[in-house]
């Protein structure tokens, strides 16, 4: 079963490029989402198996807080994108389900082995739970 995967970024051109590279990589796409109340809409209705997420979402919540939301509503793990390589942001960005930090602009065999990874250690973070 191919890993299903969320886009939240609300540059249109760069979330046409994350798109392409992500079913060129053999990864199921599940959506694509520009807000955070869109991602996590998305997230109840499709259960991906992991987020990938701007950091600076335009819209009413950056992707620090729905990053939060995520982890508290769904437990899903996710990777954070973003352009900015202030080491300050790269630092706020670590939580318990950020399982990577890709900077942009991204190589499509970067972002499949950073996602591959990510699933797998949230899987293992699971099953040691149970």
């Amino acid at each position: 079963m191919k890993p299903k995967i969320l886009i939240v970024e609300d540059d249109m051109m760069m979330r046409t490029i994350f798109e392409l590279y992500v079913q060129q990589s053999g990864l199921e796409l599940v959506g694509l989402a520009s807000s955070g109340k869109d991602a996590l809409a998305l997230c109840k209705d499709k259960n991906p198996d992991l987020v990938l997420i701007d950091i600076h979402l335009e819209e009413e919540m950056d992707g620090l807080e729905l990053s939060e939301k995520i982890t508290e509503e769904f437990d899903l793990p996710y990777i954070f994108i973003s352009a900015d390589p202030d080491p300050d942001l790269i630092f706020n960005s670590v939580s318990e389900n950020a399982y990577g930090f890709l900077q942009k602009p991204l190589y499509k065999n970067n972002l499949k082995s950073t996602i591959l990874f990510a699933i797998a250690k949230h899987n293992m973070k699971r099953q040691k739970q149970n």
